[in-house]
């Protein structure tokens, strides 16, 4: 019995991390990107899925409706920046990646459907 009731535990966890998570939508653009420098906005929205930086300033996740597909933060897998802030300054949408600008020149590519994130330079 025991060993069901993990497998119902560890179900559950799981299942519960893509369920409708929160976001506000004022704050997400049409566009294809966001300057945080120029604009409130949060996120950009293209084929149904918004693409959302989180609180924190490193964390974007992709939401298709309002559950989460994926959840990568860039700070983390890139390292912080040797100059500015480690937060995420610009997020730009290109058909199949989106282009971040971290700290003053530091920039990373996701890839939109997997999350996957690469450091460029």
């Amino acid at each position: 019995m025991k060993p069901f009731l993990k497998l119902s535990m560890l179900t559950f966890l799981v299942t519960q991390t893509g369920i409708a998570q929160k976001f506000n939508d004022a704050l997400i653009s049409k566009g294809s990107e966001i300057n945080f420098a120029k604009t409130q906005k949060r996120g950009i929205k293209k084929n149904n899925i918004v693409y959302y930086v989180e609180n924190d300033l490193q964390t974007i996740s992709a939401y298709k409706r309002k559950k989460l597909k994926w959840q990568t933060n860039v700070i983390s897998v890139c390292g912080k920046p040797k100059n500015g802030h480690p937060e995420i300054r610009y997020v730009g949408y290109n058909s199949d990646k989106l282009l971040i600008v971290m700290g003053k020149h530091h920039f990373a590519e996701i890839d939109v459907n997997s999350g996957l994130t690469t450091l460029v330079g």
